[in-house]
């Protein structure tokens, strides 16, 4: 029998949580929260889960926990951030836009400004844009996969931001930096193959691939140690762009 102190005191509250959390492969269950280790991040704070479309307009870290989209498509944006200071993680799950015209996945948008916003583990499919960024600064872009889809990510009016570690395959374009955007950083470890308009595309503002040249002319210049170059937009690309920003 267990005396009645210890069974009212903190540290046997501890014990038999921490017992559910090895029950549970690791994973604490707080209610709509939890602590996921796998994410490989040591002292960070419980998500907020998430399984459908939606706002999100207060700081935090929020997960993903569920494909959205499929048969039922997207007609608008799927997750609109609004607010400083988020994380979403898809934890691998997908967005799937079945191809609809003024579809997007993830939209960081809000009036003036919005910043320190990280999108990771996301795989993004059929949609008119993948990601879109407009009037933002540090912008953390990770683990994406973006197929199929006219834009994977685009940046608009946007600093200091950067995309690692994704790969953008069959698109019409993988990544579109624009409308003065200055000191986006496109990383040497992303994964580009054909994508039929360009891998990297803008008009005004100005992209850095890391270890190139910066340039600030309309077709921005790379190293020669760079394995696609950042191509003048063709006339595909531009009708489409048309389209894109009468959705917008």
């Amino acid at each position: 029998m267990v005396p009645s102190k210890l069974s009212s005191s903190p540290r046997w509250l501890f014990l038999a949580l921490l017992s559910v959390s090895v029950a549970l492969g690791g994973v604490v269950l707080v209610g709509e929260h939890f602590v996921d280790p796998s994410d490989g991040e040591s002292g960070q704070p419980s998500f907020t889960n998430v399984s459908h479309c939606r706002t999100i307009s207060q700081p935090g870290y929020y997960a993903l926990r569920s494909n959205v989209g499929g048969a039922a498509g997207l007609s608008d944006s799927c997750f609109r951030i609004k607010s400083s200071d988020v994380v979403l993680d898809g934890f691998g799950h997908a967005i799937d836009g079945r191809g609809v015209t003024n579809s997007t996945g993830i939209r960081i948008v809000n009036g003036s400004s919005v910043s320190n916003v990280t999108v990771r583990s996301f795989d993004l499919s059929d949609l008119n844009r993948g990601i879109h960024v407009k009037n933002g600064s540090h912008i953390q872009v990770r683990r994406v996969n973006a197929s199929r889809n006219a834009e994977g990510v685009t940046f608009w009016n946007t600093t200091r931001s950067t995309v690692a570690r994704s790969g953008f395959e069959r698109n019409l374009v993988g990544v579109v930096v624009d409308n003065e955007s200055a000191r986006v950083r496109i990383a040497n470890n992303n994964y580009f193959a054909n994508n039929y308009a360009g891998d990297v595309a803008r008009r005004r503002g100005r992209f850095r691939r890391a270890d190139a040249t910066q340039s600030t002319t309309a077709v921005g210049t790379v190293g020669p140690d760079e394995r696609s170059p950042v191509r003048a937009p063709t006339s595909r690309y531009r009708a489409a762009r048309r389209r894109a920003d009468a959705t917008r």
